[in-house]
């Protein structure tokens, strides 16, 4: 899950790319104050759902942002996801292969977004169910966008502690430290955070760096101008195997229960067609289930496909892979976690547990 960048344009995103899968088948600077963050966001969902809003009425017969979107008939459903192939999200963005829609007569269309232009491609009725980081979706539903969470994608908080080879040998030796993070409220940002508090550091013990991408973080950490950064296990499986870096410890050891990412529907969408969303995650799942008791059909599309080192693909099939829910649930738990990311990632004191809008998707009538 990557930073949410809190000044990007309001208008909707250009060339979206989307595959149909058919039947059958967080830039050098210094960190922006959070407050700023908080009202950008605001700022973008809002001028998004006006936008779609005044496409609706110029003449294309919808109601609402998202409003009748899909096929009933067809069972048409567009899918935007924040990270093109990403290994979590794989039954859906590989789902032609994986045969994740075999047999039920959906015909699922996957669109490419970004993590920054997912509440724009909702709002503007581009797409009707988001695969992306949780606290982004939570916060863009908290500023107003009309989605509900209805199911998680991955609870286990997929964040490693990363150092360059020959680096500090425990996370107790990197008091004193420089941390690269890709933007404030990012959840690099966030795991460091929450690190510090386990540890009992001061914010006199250790410096964050803003660096943009993990294409800098990277080069940061080669040159040695950070000591450490976080991110998910595809990327810190990658720098072991090219002995580049090293894990030092998996940042869920210090966030606790959360959601790392998570699926949202537009509620029109919901509203008018919830038997069409449960069977969509009924075959999801299912495809779940199917991949992590055969792990080989995971590891082909991660190496064949997406041209991962299989020595990597097999770590994730080992180590990750087990980690994707098999059912979407959320505990109370985990909304507290999420609660407490989004309050960090918006700066608002006032978002709860009661705040995360969650409905379990086999609860939709």
């Amino acid at each position: 899950m990557k930073a949410v960048p809190r000044n990007t344009t309001p208008s909707l995103p250009d060339g979206v790319h989307s595959e149909s899968h058919s039947k059958g088948s967080f830039a050098m600077g210094g960190q922006p104050e959070r407050r700023q963050r908080r009202f950008g966001r605001r700022a973008i969902i809002a001028s998004a759902l006006a936008a779609a809003t005044t496409f609706a009425l110029a003449g294309c017969g919808g109601g609402e942002a998202g409003g009748e979107s899909g096929d009933a008939e067809t069972g048409r459903i567009r899918v935007v996801t924040s990270v093109s192939k990403s290994f979590p999200f794989v039954v859906v963005q590989a789902g032609k292969r994986l045969g994740t829609w075999e047999g039920t007569g959906l015909d699922v269309q996957v669109i490419e977004g970004t993590t920054p232009t997912i509440g724009q491609i909702m709002a503007g009725g581009q797409a009707d169910i988001a695969l992306a980081g949780a606290t982004t979706e939570v916060a863009n539903a908290y500023s107003g966008l009309p989605v509900t969470v209805v199911a998680s994608n991955l609870n286990y908080w997929d964040q490693r502690v990363i150092v360059r080879a020959g680096g500090a040998t425990s996370v107790e030796a990197l008091k004193g430290g420089n941390f690269g993070i890709t933007g404030a409220g990012s959840p690099g940002h966030y795991s460091i955070e929450k690190m510090a508090e386990r540890l009992g550091w001061s914010k006199n013990d250790y410096k964050l760096t803003s660096l943009g991408n993990i294409q800098a973080l990277q080069a940061a950490l080669a040159s040695g101008s950070i000591d450490a950064f976080t991110w998910s296990s595809d990327k810190a499986f990658t720098l072991e195997q090219s002995g580049e870096g090293r894990i030092l410890a998996p940042a869920s050891e210090y966030v606790g229960d959360n959601v790392l990412q998570s699926f949202a529907v537009m509620d029109s969408f919901l509203k008018a067609k919830p038997k069409l969303v449960q069977k969509f995650f009924e075959s999801y799942f299912a495809t779940v289930q199917k991949i992590q008791a055969q792990p080989q059909l995971f590891i082909d599309v991660m190496v064949q496909d997406w041209k991962l080192d299989p020595a990597v693909a097999d770590r994730l099939a080992k180590e990750t892979l087990p980690k994707l829910s098999i059912d979407g649930v959320i505990s109370q738990a985990e909304l507290k976690g999420l609660a407490d990311s989004v309050t960090f990632s918006i700066n608002d004191p006032k978002v709860k547990v009661d705040s995360v809008k969650y409905t379990y998707w086999k609860d939709l009538k």
